[in-house]
């Protein structure tokens, strides 16, 4: 078996010969909701208590970091504790923090908070071959992050898919020789405002997704799910995501970003129960 072999075959069923029966797995449980903190940045640092506490109360089980507001790994984790959050993940700059020396700066900082992720919005480049390279470098961060038990992957932004190869895409080209380990976090706006398919993007990268990121494709005027966007133009397809990913393994979060109005909770509040009304 190669190595490549051996860490693509990451799911193993595990029968035990335990009163003549076999060990089954238990039922699969939904992902938990995660408020991506981008999304109320103008407030967050100036009132993190609160904010997490309103998150907390309107359902959310865990956030996303976009910076750190100076805190240490320590008190980050206590933030947390405190508000009986957990860190779903955290956005860096790949380019800094996912290569070299950043590399163990950013897995010990996330260890010691406590953070499950780490995903890089940061992958624009200007050939083909540039955008496998940086494949293959975040592929080998995502190897390097596996003991400590963090997850590494890459957002989707709106060039991934308009920047084309041939009949491949910017994004095809950063999975085509990555590590199997790479996650994707497909953002939903900035797929589908390209007119790609979703479903099939998830479809094609089965069971990479540690997280999915939920946003309208573009603002509506109260930046809630399922309104109308103001250019009239088509919804995100909510509950066709929602019944394939149902049938996904190993997706641990789905966060929730309304970048629209940052200086409010509100549309995340807002965005947080249309998805538990969906999930039931």
């Amino acid at each position: 078996m190669t190595r490549r072999e051996f860490l693509a075959n990451s799911t193993f069923a595990i029968c035990g010969f335990m009163a003549g029966g076999c060990i089954t797995a238990t039922a699969k449980r939904r992902p938990q909701i995660a408020a991506q903190l981008y999304s109320i940045h103008k407030i967050f640092w100036k009132e993190p208590e609160n904010c997490l506490a309103r998150l907390k109360a309107g359902g959310f089980e865990g956030v996303e970091f976009a910076g750190y507001g100076n805190r240490t790994a320590k008190e980050i984790r206590k933030l947390l504790a405190d508000a009986g959050l957990k860190a779903a993940g955290t956005h860096v700059n790949g380019d800094i923090d996912l290569v070299g020396d950043g590399l163990k700066r950013t897995l010990d900082f996330c260890a010691e908070a406590g953070i499950e992720s780490v995903t890089t919005p940061h992958a624009k480049r200007d050939s083909s071959d540039a955008y496998r390279k940086f494949g293959h470098e975040m592929g080998l961060a995502a190897e390097a992050a596996a003991p400590y038990g963090i997850k590494v992957g890459v957002h989707s932004t709106y060039h991934h898919f308009t920047t084309k190869y041939g009949d491949e895409t910017a994004w095809d080209m950063i999975y085509k020789d990555a590590s199997p380990l790479l996650q994707q976090q497909v953002d939903t706006a900035n797929t589908f405002h390209t007119g790609t398919d979703v479903v099939a993007l998830l479809k094609k990268y089965r069971n990479r997704h540690h997280s999915l990121h939920l946003k309208e494709n573009v603002p509506t005027i109260a930046g809630v799910f399922g309104e109308r966007p103001k250019d009239g133009g088509p919804i995100v397809p909510w509950d066709d995501i929602l019944a394939y990913m149902a049938t996904e393994q190993g997706c641990e979060w789905y966060i929730i970003e309304a970048e629209g109005k940052p200086a409010l909770l509100e549309p995340c509040l807002d965005n947080c129960r249309f998805l538990l009304e969906r999930l039931g």
